[in-house]
């Protein structure tokens, strides 16, 4: 007899298999080691692959012990199920760890609208999508700080379950008569499916897009259909009769289930590198172990054991909470060696009450109307996170507030105008715009006065917050246009000729977009601001290389210069910025800063500051602020405005990506909000010897 811990009940049916219960517990232990530690347990995350062979299997195990009287019948009470299945507990996670999340984040960081965005996006089954939308994103942020991103497996699931009872009834399965006929096509749709997920599954990672293999549910559909194989071959007729026993391996059967589990259990130490390899072989050990294991063998009894089938019982509940609670650590007082007790007894007590809402809700005796009121439960979560987007962004925020507006953001924005990251960055392969469509990065506050056009690259975005303080005393207004790596004007050659790449194809159209805009936008006494890392893209060229990237950026600022003067307008340079050798900050910026929830000593090693010489950033920067300073001086119109002394001023010996404990830099060369703000007196009195006059 299966005995579960007090507290927990068995399903009580003739199909149930405790040894799966069990192989939940395995999986989801491994996602939990391996998440709260990857060095732990490195292929701790293959366990998300066993739940998704164990998903094909049990799915498809409910589907076929049973016969509905029609294909709506059919449909309506699997869709019904797995609503009571998921979404109650799903609910209660999304809407508690969304509140929590809010608490301790500040609402201008950058992961704040798209954490919020993945929870709703899980509970319409989608948080796949999105994340992967995320992730390609010019400045998205680790995603180890979204406290929904494991509500990616889920959207999986959740499309194949759009797919596979429609596949059944296809094949004509599900309704009273299904043929043994109808089944072998079943079997067949499994395999080709299976071999078709299977190449593009491997087709994605040879071509380097381990994010697609990884988010994408066709990527997917193979190990699912693989635990629908093995269900098919366990328990094929669609009855509880175990097939499995009949195979010719039955003298070897407990033995050989032994040896998968521990070489299931071995291939949870393979280094993520060769994930393509471990997720193959997990999933297909996974998919065998379905079919040998029996509750009498040495892997059945480790596998049913009270323990194991009670924490398979809990599994995803405990999968749920786990992520969250260890993220929203992360985000207060860290996660080492000493959070680990606590973690472990917060997602212990949630998992519990999740799970007594979880079965209460599964086992009830519903109508049909549950086909209906889950998703709308759904929906008014979703507008409740939609809420803490808006109305009750700020008010939910418990930590200081004086430093909202000065953040470290790298999200971008100038309060009362269209002007942001999101509405004026392009990422290097977005599409280009319409140099005729309506501009909302263009932002007038006086109309009689003339503006500044930033234009450029990211490090153009970074100026933003220097942009708003300048419109706010009504002498200049200002535009922003960037597209990521891309530099305006366009030149090349560039370093490891970038300029070649697919990634920046669009950088040459995009210059030439921009100057199509520029024509119809410029009036006299605009003012031309070019913002690019022209350091990156000159640095480890070679002589020859070197002075054909300086002729074709000499002869890129003459043509602007010249477009420029024809409207009355003029041209400021804006010089090289001490680079730093570091990379993006890998942690969110906000948390870089001390909280009442978050001491100092929880705050990341990352956080702190990288210093180098003012000496060698001097002679790094020499020889093309010498080119730049040529132009200056050799062209009408153009002016050159050097930001080293803002950031690094004369007299220090060495600059540094902080002043005190303020960050000036999220990464080695880009600026933070308060970076940007370090230019604005410099820059304030520079733009006032241009004497800006009005247009009329």
């Amino acid at each position: 007899m299966v005995m579960a811990l007090p507290g927990l009940s068995i399903p009580q049916t003739r199909a149930y298999r405790p040894e799966i219960d069990g192989l939940r517990a395995f999986s989801v232990l491994a996602v939990l080691i391996n998440h709260l530690n990857p060095a732990w347990l490195p292929g701790g995350f293959l366990g998300v692959d066993i739940f998704f062979v164990i998903s094909g299997y049990v799915v498809t195990s409910s589907l076929l012990v049973r016969q509905d009287a029609s294909r709506w019948s059919f449909l309506a009470q699997f869709y019904s199920r797995r609503f009571r299945r998921l979404l109650p507990a799903l609910i209660l996670n999304v809407m508690v760890a969304a509140v929590v999340f809010a608490m301790v984040v500040p609402p201008m960081e950058d992961l704040h609208a798209s954490t919020l965005r993945t929870g709703i996006s899980a509970l319409f089954g989608v948080a796949n999508l999105y994340l992967l939308r995320q992730g390609s994103n010019y400045f998205a942020t680790d995603n180890h700080y979204n406290i929904f991103l494991h509500t990616w497996s889920l959207g999986v699931e959740e499309q194949f379950y759009l797919v596979w009872p429609a596949l059944l009834l296809l094949c004509g399965l599900g309704v009273a008569g299904a043929s043994r006929r109808s089944l072998r096509r079943l079997k067949v749709a499994c395999l080709v499916l299976l071999a078709v997920s299977l190449a593009l599954f491997v087709m994605l990672h040879w071509r380097g897009q381990p994010e697609r293999a990884f988010y994408l549910t066709p990527a997917r559909f193979w190990e699912l259909t693989a635990g629908s194989l093995a269900y098919l071959l366990h328990r094929g007729s669609g009855t509880a009769r175990d097939l499995g026993s009949r195979l010719p391996l039955e003298q070897v059967r407990g033995p050989l289930s032994l040896v998968m589990l521990l070489t299931l259990a071995g291939l949870l130490f393979v280094p993520e590198s060769l994930s393509l390899f471990s997720t193959v072989a997990i999933a297909i050990l996974s998919a065998t172990l379905l079919v040998l294991a029996q509750p009498r063998s040495l892997a059945g009894r480790f596998l049913c054991h009270p323990l194991s089938v009670s924490i398979g019982l809990l599994s995803y509940s405990l999968y749920l909470w786990h992520w969250p609670v260890i993220v929203l650590f992360r985000w207060t007082v860290g996660v080492d060696l000493r959070a680990i007790p606590a973690i472990l007894l917060v997602t212990a007590l949630l998992t519990l009450v999740s799970y007594r809402l979880e079965t209460r809700f599964r086992f009830a005796k519903q109508g049909g109307s549950s086909i209906i009121l889950y998703p709308l439960a759904a929906a008014m979560a979703a507008g409740w996170l939609v809420l803490l987007q808006g109305p009750l962004r700020s008010i939910s925020f418990l930590g200081d507030h004086s430093r909202l507006q000065e953040g470290t953001f790298n999200m971008k924005w100038i309060e009362g105008t269209r002007v942001s990251t999101a509405n004026c960055f392009l990422d290097p392969t977005a599409p280009i715009r319409a140099a005729t469509a309506p501009d909302p990065c263009h932002a007038v506050r006086v109309p009689d006065r003339p503006t500044l056009f930033f234009e450029g690259d990211s490090h153009t975005h970074a100026l933003i917050p220097l942009g708003g303080e300048i419109l706010s005393r009504g002498t200049w207004n200002v535009a922003f246009h960037a597209r990521g790596g891309c530099p305006f004007p366009y030149f090349e050659p560039r370093r490891d000729n970038t300029h070649r790449s697919d990634r920046y194809r669009l950088c040459q159209p995009h210059d030439a977009n921009t100057m199509e805009r520029l024509a119809a936008s410029l009036h006299p006494g605009d003012r031309l601001v070019l913002v690019s890392s022209l350091p990156s893209y000159f640095a480890s060229l070679a002589a020859a290389k070197r002075e054909a990237a300086e002729s074709s950026y000499r002869a890129g600022i003459k043509r602007i210069a010249a477009s420029a003067q024809r409207r009355g307008a003029s041209v400021i340079l804006f010089g090289p910025l001490p680079s730093f050798d570091q990379k993006k900050i890998a942690v969110p910026l906000s948390l870089c800063n001390a909280e009442w929830f978050r001491p100092l000593w929880a705050i990341d090693p990352a956080c702190r500051p990288v210093v180098r010489n003012r000496s060698d950033v001097l002679d790094e920067n020499k020889r093309l602020l010498s080119l730049l300073t040529d132009l200056a001086d050799g062209m009408e119109g153009v002016s050159l405005f050097d930001p080293l002394e803002s950031v690094c001023p004369e007299g220090r010996d060495t600059c540094s990506t902080h002043r005190g404990i303020e960050p000036l830099y999220s990464d080695g060369n880009h600026l933070t909000h308060a970076g940007a703000l370090t230019l604005l007196p410099r820059f304030r009195s520079f733009l006032d010897q241009l004497e800006p006059s009005p247009r009329r």
